[in-house]
């Protein structure tokens, strides 16, 4: 199956459940609320390792933190965001 990422991620922003910014995306990854988390590629190594202790699925996104925010339809940089719930995307089957 191909999905295409921009849009599974802006469908899962409309219609499900995301925690976004790099504290509070570690706080729901080490609680075990998020089912995946999602990171840009200039997110920092630090914060990255933290999310990948969690062996939590980590969708690494090939554009920086601000090409993240924009596909998110949102107006600042997202580092990294936490799906807590997926809604109508089928973004859970990228990895």
């Amino acid at each position: 199956m191909d999905i295409n990422v921009d849009k599974a991620l802006l469908k899962v922003i409309r219609t499900g459940d995301v925690v976004i910014g790099a504290n509070r995306t570690i706080d729901v990854a080490t609680n075990g609320d998020a089912k995946m988390v999602v990171v840009s590629a200039n997110c920092p190594a630090y914060i990255r390792e933290k999310i990948e202790e969690t062996d939590l699925p980590v969708i690494k996104y090939a554009g920086s933190s601000m090409d993240l925010g924009t596909v998110c339809g949102k107006p600042y940089t997202i580092t990294t965001m936490a799906i807590v719930d997926a809604g109508e995307s089928d973004i859970i089957g990228l990895v």
